[in-house]
């Protein structure tokens, strides 16, 4: 049974030097202490700005007890396996991509980094239709020097494949584009409707307004407003955190209102838990790759 792979394939290290990518050949070896893999989803990256995340090919990967019956949510967009019709929301992407490691032995390299999944799937299940896996992905063998039926091979798809790669930067530019026109129009609009989560202060005008009142009036920043993308979504959900009585910080869940508010005022937890890869997606840093990314960091 696949558990874990370690390792890292023609991927850029923290200081940005490029790693050798390995031969494309058509079949690997792997070995306990060899070459490796992690897949994708999982495991701590890099949240607006901070520690660059390690780049590893597969990530250790927890099965689930029933592989099988994987459905989409009815309403819910859903992304089909490569190889049959099973199918998952978008939502639950790990479910499929543990069903492919399962019922069809192929593993897709950082998953985590490609921008748009279900365009990335839709491109190569009709690429895998076209034309032998093999075309497109190594295979590795794990136990090769154990009993014949204990061994396995996997098919690994990474961006060591120019077309992989080429697609992946595809995608991530358009979703680029998208976030930028997002934030443009956020940026300029004039109708933005918020209330204060703190004093209960309604505010109408231009998003920036809001953001800096909490800053200034109440110590609770989330960032300039030139920074953030989704602002409205953003603050609805920590919204509905405080509703639910949950610390915005440390994350604990108290007994009524009146407690959460001394707890985060004393215990100055009138911030947001920067661990927490759920705001990732409502800052612009998050969307850049990973050069640009370093830069606006101040490390290039």
């Amino acid at each position: 049974m696949l558990t874990e792979w370690a390792g890292q394939v023609g991927r850029e290290d923290e200081r940005g030097r490029g790693l050798v990518a390995p031969h494309w050949s058509k079949e690997w070896e792997w070995k306990p202490g060899g070459m490796a893999a992690q897949a994708g989803g999982g495991g701590e990256g890099e949240a607006r700005g901070g520690k660059e995340h390690k780049d590893c090919i597969l990530e250790p990967l927890s099965l689930p007890e029933n592989p099988g019956g994987i459905s989409a949510v009815e309403g819910s967009p859903s992304v089909t396996c490569l190889f049959c019709e099973e199918c998952s929301p978008v939502s639950e992407q790990n479910q499929l991509l543990k069903h492919m490691i399962i019922e069809h032995k192929l593993v897709i390299a950082d998953i985590k980094l490609v921008a748009d999944f279900k365009r990335y799937m839709q491109y190569w299940k009709k690429r895998f239709a076209e034309q032998p896996t093999t075309d497109f992905c190594p295979v590795i063998k794990t136990n090769s020097e154990a009993p014949l039926e204990d061994q396995d091979s996997y098919f690994l798809l990474c961006d060591a494949l120019p077309e992989d790669r080429e697609l992946r930067e595809k995608l991530q530019q358009q979703r680029l584009r998208e976030i930028l026109e997002q934030q443009q129009q956020e940026r300029y609009d004039k109708d933005f409707h918020g209330i204060c989560m703190f004093c209960d202060k309604e505010y109408t005008g231009n998003r920036s307004i809001l953001l800096n009142h909490m800053a200034k009036d109440h110590a609770f920043n989330i960032g300039l407003p030139d920074n953030i993308v989704n602002c409205k979504e953003f603050l609805d959900l920590l919204q509905k955190k405080l509703d639910s009585l949950q610390c915005l910080y440390c994350e604990k869940i108290f007994r009524d209102k009146n407690t959460l508010k001394d707890h985060m005022r004393k215990k100055q937890h009138r911030r947001i838990n920067a661990k927490n890869r759920e705001y990732d997606r409502f800052y612009i840093i998050n969307y850049l790759g990973s050069k640009e990314r370093r830069r606006k960091a101040g490390h290039l």
